[in-house]
Formats: structure tokens, C-alpha cells, sequence
């Protein structure tokens, strides 16, 4: 036999590889027949036709058994690599079917990652689905939106839902608003405040395009009681509000789960007539084939 013509190494199949393997695993051509449940003839003609094939004899054939040729040895190799290559490929394609990897990209509004639930979602998911690369990526409810309708995301934590929308949702928690001042203010001493007790005091707010939902809840509430938001300064989330409020820039509305990370010089107070709440909601396209999203969901609905 002598070199190996490149046109015949095409024509190579796959079993014939898992045969060669098995056989030179053994060193034995009956053993391997045994191990393969086939007969040893059927056995020994598919090796013949693999040697034939590519040109190389890889087996050197003794009186009890066989032995692999120099160019045996070398075949041997990367035929293992390359099954246990071909094993992985249809593992991680099952894994990925069974929404057991990928990836999945997930939307979140800055204030949502105070939420307990949330987190805990996260962690029962890490938990349970190691393999999932999940793509974390704040953005207001708004931009989740938006970003939702162009596949961009597939599945986002929000406070507000589009208007018109035919998005699938879950809503798993809903929060008390509280006012977030200063320790060095001189609200801080109170144990519960009124809408008209913050009337004129400066307020740290988030421009109206960014949740006008939101917006529109706390001036609302605020006409209702012949008061006006007296905005001095502007965040564009939670995270920067409650800087601002450490600070003494002025103080700003929050859920009450920000509780969990607040600075140490800002105190939550309670308004007693707000009556506003804040619904923290999943959604997703319900056309959306990705496996791993249909986990996350059941992983969203065992939390509620």
C-alpha cells in the first residue's frame, strides 16, 4: 500500500472509525465483533475496506490478535480525538435542545436588581443550568422594550409594560414606594411623612422619557394633593438617585427593596398617602424558540 490518495480519504465512514478504534482498543478483532454486537466477518470486511481507503495497513495481524502499525498508531490517535470531539458536538446539541446551554440574554431595569426575587431567580437558574451563558444587560423599561421587539433580548425584567403590546408576561412582585432622604436632613427624623411634608422639598427625579409610567404615577399623586415635584437635580437610575440623595442634593421616591443596598447616611421613610406601587413583571416573545428561555420561564414561575 503506499500513499494516501485524498479523493479516497473523503469516502471514509464514520462506523468505519468507530470500528478501527474498537479494535485497536482490544487488539483483538473477535473481542471487538463482541463489544460492537456484530459478526466478526462484517467486522473484519469493514476494516479491510477502511485500510483500502486511505492506503495504510493499520494493523499488523498475529497469530492471536493484532497490533497497530506505526501508521496505525497515528491514525489511532486522532480517530480518538476525533470521536470524542464527535461525542462532545452531540452532547452540548442535545444540551442546547434541552435548553440545558446557549446562551440567554437577558434585560434588567436598574432598580429590578434590588429585588430579592430576582436575585434569587438568578441564582436558582445559575444553579440549576451551569452550562447557560446568561448575558446580563441593564437597560430602563423603555430600552427592554424596544430591545425585546428587535430579538435583541430575550426575556427582560421591567416595571412598565409598551402600551398595544403582544409580549408574554409575568408579574412576580410588587413594591411600596418610600421616600429616600438624607440622615442629615431634617425629614430624617420622621417616622412617616405626607405628600405635602415633601411638597417643596428638592427632589431628585429621572428625566420623564426614561419610565414615563413611573413619572406620571408620582406627579400625579402629587397633583392630587396640590403639590408640584420640585425637581433640582436628575439621575438617570436608581444607583445615581441614591448618590445624589447621600449627598443632600435632595431626596428621590424608591422601591422598598433598595433597602438592601442603600448608602449608610440615607434613611426610607413611608408616605402614608402615596398608595403607589411598583410591579415588577418578566416579559418575553411567546414565539421566542430559544430552549433555554422556556427554562428560565418555569425557573421565574416556581419563584412566583
Amino acid at each position: 500500500m503506499g500513499i494516501i490518495d485524498n479523493k479516497k480519504v473523503s469516502k471514509l465512514e464514520f462506523r468505519q472509525l468507530r470500528y478501527f478504534f474498537h479494535i485497536a482498543e482490544l487488539e483483538h478483532f473477535g473481542k471487538a465483533a463482541e463489544r460492537l454486537h456484530i459478526a466478526q466477518p462484517a467486522l473484519t470486511r469493514q476494516v479491510k475496506q477502511l485500510e483500502e481507503e486511505i492506503g495504510v495497513e493499520l494493523f499488523e495481524r498475529l497469530p492471536r490478535g493484532v497490533k497497530l502499525t506505526a501508521a496505525g498508531h497515528v491514525f489511532f490517535a486522532q480517530t480518538r480525538d476525533l470521536l470524542a470531539q464527535c461525542d462532545k458536538m452531540v452532547k452540548l446539541t442535545q444540551q442546547v435542545s434541552r435548553g440545558q446551554s446557549g446562551l440567554l440574554r437577558i434585560g434588567f431595569a436598574d432598580g429590578v436588581t434590588f429585588n430579592k426575587t430576582f436575585c434569587e431567580i438568578l441564582r436558582s437558574f445559575r444553579q440549576s443550568y451551569p452550562d447557560v451563558v446568561l448575558d446580563l444587560i441593564p437597560a430602563t423599561s423603555l430600552e427592554q422594550a424596544d430591545l425585546i421587539s428587535h430579538r435583541d433580548l430575550d426575556l427582560a425584567f421591567v416595571y412598565w409594560l409598551p402600551k398595544g403590546h403582544s409580549l408574554k408576561s409575568i408579574q412576580f412582585e410588587e413594591e411600596e414606594l418610600m421616600l429616600a432622604v438624607s440622615k442629615s436632613s431634617a425629614l430624617a427624623k420622621r417616622k412617616t411623612l405626607t405628600i405635602k411634608d415633601v411638597g417643596d422639598y428638592p427632589i431628585v427625579w429621572f428625566p420623564r422619557a426614561n419610565s414615563p409610567g413611573y413619572y406620571d404615577l408620582i406627579v400625579s399623586r402629587f397633583e392630587r394633593n396640590g403639590c408640584s415635584l420640585n425637581v433640582v437635580q436628575e439621575g438617570n437610575n436608581e444607583s445615581t438617585m441614591l448618590s445624589l440623595v447621600s449627598a443632600d442634593i435632595g431626596a428621590t421616591f424608591i422601591t422598598e427593596s433598595a433597602l438592601r443596598r442603600k448608602p449608610d447616611d440615607v434613611v426610607f421613610i413611608p408616605v402614608t398617602d402615596l398608595h403607589a406601587k411598583l410591579s415588577v413583571k418578566a416579559m418575553w416573545n411567546g414565539d421566542d424558540k430559544n430552549p433555554a428561555l422556556k427554562e428560565f420561564v418555569a425557573a421565574i414561575k416556581r419563584a412566583v
